[in-house]
Formats: structure tokens, sequence, C-alpha cells
């Protein structure tokens, strides 16, 4: 009886502090023989990224996964938006770049009927890992397991020890203060991982895009963003009709400021999620900001 009110009492305790628990638990668990770094998770209604009963992959991190576990509309705002942008008689491909577990590809694949084929792009093991499992019903799905860069080769790629989506060439990206828990980050906590030229991504898949359908692209890797637009090809992104991507301020960040807008001049307007018209002049300012919150842009033909 008194280890059953123990028990009731840590229970209590913890009821209203689930994502403390979950970060702890994570953490108390890192130094483990056998580490749990992947979760598999049973839907328990529909949501946006599956159907009841489902199960999806996760990597047991205090972030993404913790909104995973609590909001069944995760993604939804992404999918409502691309609805809106889009023709629903017109067809297109989406290119994720920075995929993460693939569950936003997935939410756009189970949501929108026009969209055809998907090219995803994670090199992170974990996240790799999760996606595959994920996708793997999706036979117009292609993943890839390697980072695009201006050159193939290796390179680090700095792991944030609580969020696996802040994955990045740019170690600065594991300090942002708006990270509670950025203390734990360390430059010795990262992975070599296989880089591929961003030209010759998209020339080796030259054959397996449709180009009868119509491009989405979205990029999302950590503060590499303007590096990886400015070296995509001008015949895809004269192809795409929405590009969505990341800007996130950093004091450490290089990019080609006269390539980049080049790229951006192929789009005729500029705007984000809340809708808000932008210039290419507050666009320029932005990217030049050295510190401040991440936004991300919504380019359209």
């Amino acid at each position: 009886m008194i280890e059953k009110i123990k028990y009731n009492l840590l229970l209590n305790f913890f009821k209203n502090k689930k994502k403390l628990l979950w970060t702890l638990t994570n953490n108390l668990l890192s130094s483990s023989i056998s580490i749990p770094s992947i979760s598999v998770l049973k839907l328990s209604t529909d949501t946006t990224i599956g159907k009841k009963n489902e199960k999806i992959y996760v990597t047991n991190d205090s972030y993404q996964t913790w909104y995973i576990l609590n909001n069944k509309n995760f993604h939804k705002i992404f999918v409502e938006k691309i609805k809106d942008l889009t023709d629903k008689n017109v067809n297109y491909n989406f290119i994720d770049i920075g995929a993460n577990t693939g569950l936003l590809t997935k939410s756009l694949l189970i949501n929108l009927d026009n969209i055809k084929s998907a090219f995803l792009i994670e090199p992170d093991q974990d996240n790799f890992f999760c996606l595959k499992n994920n996708l793997y019903k999706y036979k117009n799905a292609q993943i890839f397991n390697f980072a695009l860069d201006t050159k193939d080769g290796e390179k680090k790629l700095f792991l944030d020890k609580n969020n696996k989506g802040n994955l990045s060439f740019n170690y600065e990206m594991m300090t942002l203060k708006e990270d509670k828990l950025n203390f734990m980050n360390s430059p010795d906590n990262y992975e070599i991982v296989n880089c591929k030229s961003v030209k010759n991504f998209f020339n080796e898949i030259n054959n397996e895009i449709n180009n009868e359908n119509k491009n989405i692209i979205k990029i999302d890797v950590q503060g590499h963003d303007e590096t990886i637009f400015q070296e995509i090809p001008e015949n895809i992104l004269k192809n795409t009709e929405i590009l969505i991507i990341e800007i996130t301020p950093l004091e450490t960040k290089k990019f080609d400021l006269d390539k980049f807008n080049s790229k951006l001049k192929i789009f005729s307007k500029y705007t984000n999620f809340e809708n808000d018209s932008i210039t290419l002049d507050q666009i320029n300012k932005f990217v030049n900001m050295s510190s401040g919150e991440s936004i991300d842009l919504i380019l359209i033909k």
C-alpha cells in the first residue's frame, strides 16, 4: 500500500510536468549500455501525419517529438498553406531538403492528391532510419541519405543534444539563446556525413523529375539554407511554383549574396506564413542580420 501511495504521488507530481519528465528520461538514459534513440509511436486518433492506430517512427528528442506526442495538428499549418498556394488541377513534385524524419512530406502526400512525387534529402542516421520507415509505403517518394553542399565530400554535422531537428554545419546553431537547454551542447557532439553538391544532385535526379509537374521546394537546413538556395540550377527554379526557405540570423553564416539575389529574382512574390508581403530589400536586410529569430520565407512565381 505504501509503495502504491508513493507511486501515485510521483505520478501526480509529474502530471503537469510531462515535458520535463520526457526531457529528463531522455538525458538520464543517454549513458546507458543500450541508448534509446528512436521510439515507435502509435497514433491514438486521426492526425495530420497519419490515421488512428498507425505507427510512426521518431527520434527521442525533447523538442519536435514532444509536439508530435501531444499535438494532433502537427504540420497542419504547413499543409494548409501549401493547399492555399497550389492549384488542385496542377500536379507537383515536392523536394524536401532537410527532411528530418519525413513526417512533413508524409503529411503532404496524405492530404494533397496532386503531389505526385517526392524527393527527400536527410543526412543524419537516426532521422534517416525514421524517414525510411515512415515512408516505406509511398512508392512515389525517393529518399537520399546525404547532405547537400557546394561540393561533394564529407563534413562535420553538429548535433543538438535535445533537438534532432537542429542539425547544422554551423556550430553557432547549437548555441542560440532561444534554446534554454543549449548549455548541454558541445562542439564535440557531431557526426561526419556524406555531402553531394546541389548541382550534382539535381543533375542526377533530372531523369526522375517529371518536368510536366511543377516543383515545390522546401529548404530547412539550419543556417545553411541560403547556400543551398543559391546553388539550385536555374532550370529547376524556373519550374518551381513555391519555394519555402528558413532564414536564421547568424554571425558566422557565409554565402554568396549576389548569387542568392539572382536566384531570388526568378520569383515574383515574397511572403511569410502570415501572408505579409516582403520586399527584396527586406529579405536582404534579414539575411545579413547576425542575431534574432528565424523566419520562413515563401517565394512564389
